[in-house]
């Protein structure tokens, strides 16, 4: 203000000079309104006149002018009321530069008007051609813009070349339209940052719901998504979106939340049922000015901010998160769409599918059916149905199946660095988790590689992994096959023989066990009344070969048999000639007896049985 007190001196002078000589005639020196308003420090009114070109130029060619000037702080505080973070972004904001010029204008009456000259009510028609009104009371001046804003002049009437300069305490709004924000500026705005971290996780979601003819949002706080990952046990959007099963069930989550019209609170009845993005119904239902969301599963959010109009539409501020139907797979699907057909066969062979369906939480290990196909090549089988063979049945395949089913859910993020879990097989399984994966040890000590995880499934999870876990089973000795199958008389004979120990020592065997019936035909055929007749007539020696004769000192299973007829060596010392015929398998004797295998490939600790209808005889 130095200069304008220079200049009021100036002028005295001058005032003195014309009392002296009425003959001067010449200006007085004012400053120009570019001048007086950077003496004053209003250097962002500046700012924003020079970013309208022309316009300084403009105001400065006006015969008379009055300029309400507002101070940097005028400025500062409009910036915040706008959200914006320097003139720049508040031109962005109230609609570019052409309604900036409308605001400067709004500023500035084109007439002079001095304090001095103000009554208490005056009403001046602006250069934005907008009505401005000014009051005075008791030299106190104030200006009303258009929004209904007061203003206060806090420095009157400083003179500059063409007119006047007021300066205000607060920027005049006109009657503008001022762009409405984006959704992404209002979620920005309402400090909502994980919702927007979701939207923005969606390929293309955001693009689609800003360049939607008509919404309505139900936009989640951020403490809202805080409870959500609470629930689903998940650190972060991250976990969550492999909890609720990926990035497509996010966006149906997120669409869920959207609906595609404009519905203000005030536009809402007392019950509303709104189909949303998702293609789910959603119910709003309004109690006063009360604003609750209802979900499919019956879970109530409240609006804790109404009516934020955006460009599209408009958005309610919801304290929960709001999930539909979201409609995971079960394990079935889950292997299927995973292309584990060997699995679901097993599955279904072992009849496991009902019970691991109906079970209220899993984590299931799933091996590829190349971890198939490598246990068959150990096993040196085929197919399923060999291997179920091999390993002792269906009951040894459900314990099998078991061991890779854990009854909890167990994302790759609930992991620890070393996991032991009880399996539905009732042994333990260990899993590592690290760097460098997830991998899973079973009951041998050998170790399988998580290939896929966190495949979520509607009681659990399923992680794909490129090995088949082996838990502890047992396969039943002769003695205990030969029990389980009441070949009583069998038993009998071997334990008269004393050859028990022999063959249950034996390194690998296949036994062609007679039935009790066999025996009773053998007995009818020797006109004997018992096997101790037996032993008494063809002596102990004699019953030994018989039983011997029976003995192949290696594993057979039939599928490992060539089809038509072979020798086969026997502990007997003699050869026994076995044919296959389709799945059909007989053995014919050294008496050219010929009988045929009942009952197939019952596995046990060192070899095989196939159950036979005759007593066969080598020669005697």
């Amino acid at each position: 203000m130095t200069n304008y007190f220079k200049f009021l001196l100036l002028g005295s002078v001058f005032f003195m000079i014309l009392s002296c000589s009425e003959d001067y005639q010449g200006p007085l020196p004012y400053p120009t309104l570019t001048e007086a308003a950077q003496e004053a420090g209003l250097t962002t009114l500046v700012s924003a006149v020079n970013a309208i070109p022309g316009l300084t130029n403009t105001l400065q060619s006006q015969s008379e002018i009055t300029v309400f000037a507002p101070t940097n702080d005028a400025f500062a505080n409009a910036l915040n009321e706008f959200g914006a973070s320097d003139l720049n972004d508040l031109v962005a904001k109230i609609g570019g530069a052409a309604n900036l010029e409308t605001v400067l204008g709004f500023h500035v009456v084109p007439a002079m008007a001095l304090s001095k000259n103000l009554f208490e009510e005056n009403i001046f028609t602006t250069v934005s051609g907008q009505r401005l009104r000014v009051t005075n009371s008791s030299g106190v001046v104030s200006v009303i813009d258009a929004a209904g804003n007061t203003s206060r002049v806090v420095q009157a009437d400083v003179r500059i070349e063409n007119g006047v300069v007021h300066v205000i305490d607060r920027v005049l709004i006109p009657s503008i339209e001022i762009p409405k924000p984006s959704l992404v500026e209002a979620a920005t705005d309402a400090g909502l940052t994980t919702l927007l971290s979701a939207v923005t996780a969606v390929d293309g979601l955001a693009e689609s719901l800003l360049s939607a003819e008509a919404i309505t949002v139900f936009a989640p706080t951020n403490e809202a998504f805080a409870a959500a990952l609470d629930v689903f046990g998940a650190s972060d959007l991250n976990e969550l979106v492999l909890k609720i099963g990926g990035l497509e069930n996010l966006e149906k989550v997120l669409g869920f939340h959207v609906v595609p019209a404009v519905a203000f609170s005030s536009d809402l009845a007392s019950t509303n049922s709104f189909t949303t993005l998702s293609g789910q119904t959603i119910i709003v239902e309004k109690s006063g000015s009360n604003v609750s969301v209802t979900d499919p599963l019956g879970r109530v959010a409240q609006v804790v901010a109404a009516d934020i109009e955006v460009a599209n539409g408009v958005v309610h501020v919801l304290n929960g998160v709001m999930f539909p139907d979201l409609m995971l797979p079960n394990i079935v699907e889950a292997a299927q769409a995973a292309n584990l057909t060997v699995l679901i066969d097993a599955v279904t062979a072992a009849g496991l599918g009902n019970a691991l369906l109906d079970a209220n939480a899993i984590t299931v290990f799933a091996p590829t059916n190349d971890a198939f196909a490598a246990a068959l090549e150990v096993y040196n089988v085929s197919d399923l149905n060999q291997l179920v063979a091999k390993i002792g049945g269906i009951e040894n395949l459900q314990t099998i199946l078991g061991f890779h089913v854990v009854p909890a859910v167990a994302f790759s993020t609930d992991l620890e660095p070393s996991n032991t879990f009880t399996t539905v097989a009732g042994q333990e399984l260990t899993v590592t988790s690290g760097a460098g994966g997830v991998t899973v040890t079973d009951a041998l000590g050998n170790t399988a590689n998580v290939v896929a995880a966190d495949v979520a499934i509607e009681n659990g999870v399923v992680h794909v992994i490129d090995g088949v876990l082996l838990p502890e089973f047992s396969l039943p000795n002769l003695v205990e096959a030969a029990t389980n199958a009441d070949l009583t008389v069998l038993l009998d004979a071997v334990t008269a023989a004393n050859l028990g120990g022999a063959l249950l020592d034996a390194e690998s065997i296949t036994v062609f066990a007679p039935t009790n019936q066999a025996f009773v035909d053998l007995l009818e055929t020797l006109n004997l009344g018992s096997l101790e007749e037996v032993v008494a007539t063809l002596g102990i020696d004699a019953v030994t070969k018989i039983l011997q004769f029976h003995v192949v000192p290696t594993t057979a299973f039939s599928f490992d048999l060539a089809s038509g007829s072979q020798e086969v060596p026997t502990l007997a010392g003699e050869m026994l000639t076995v044919t296959k015929s389709g799945s059909n398998v007989s053995i014919t004797d050294k008496s050219g007896n010929t009988y045929n295998v009942v009952a197939a490939d019952v596995a046990i600790e060192n070899g095989v049985v196939h159950v036979i209808d005759g007593v066969l005889l080598p020669t005697l």
